[in-house]
């Protein structure tokens, strides 16, 4: 499998270790943005920053975890797991020092998504897929 395959594509599977890899990537990169964002290195764009780094990874986050939900002969539908995450990280305040006291609304997305992402941990990160083929592909370990 192309890294191109494993990151863009929606079709076929994965084990776990990919899956590491990948969450593995996304986090040191998040949280080294985030380090750079908070000294403020970007200045008033610091927000910005973030946001566009985010959107960037959004698409192979989805491909990667789509070949997750296919390894464990699950469809892409399973994807919509994700709308709580990426609606939450679109409500997080955007630059600046200042805290605010978050609406009931960003603490019920917040909620769902402690819930979703917890969810798609266990499943994804921690459960075996489906042993031999399945409608999705081979098993990621004979391709």
């Amino acid at each position: 499998m192309t890294i191109k395959h494993w990151l863009l594509s929606f079709q076929g599977r994965i084990g776990r270790q990919r899956f590491w890899m990948w969450n593995l990537f996304y986090y040191l990169v998040m949280l080294a943005i985030i380090g750079i964002a908070a000294q403020n290195l970007f200045g008033s764009f610091s927000g910005v920053a973030i946001f566009i780094i985010s959107a960037a990874l959004l698409v192979p986050d989805l491909a990667v975890t789509a070949k997750r939900w296919h390894d464990r002969n699950k469809s892409n539908w399973w994807l919509l797991m994700h709308v709580p995450l990426i609606a939450g990280r679109l409500m997080a305040p955007i630059g600046g020092a200042e805290t605010v006291e978050p609406s009931m609304m960003q603490t019920s997305v917040s909620i769902i998504a402690i819930i979703c992402g917890a969810w798609i941990l266990v499943e994804c990160g921690l459960l075996k897929g489906t042993q031999g083929d399945n409608r999705y592909g081979p098993e990621p370990t004979k391709s």
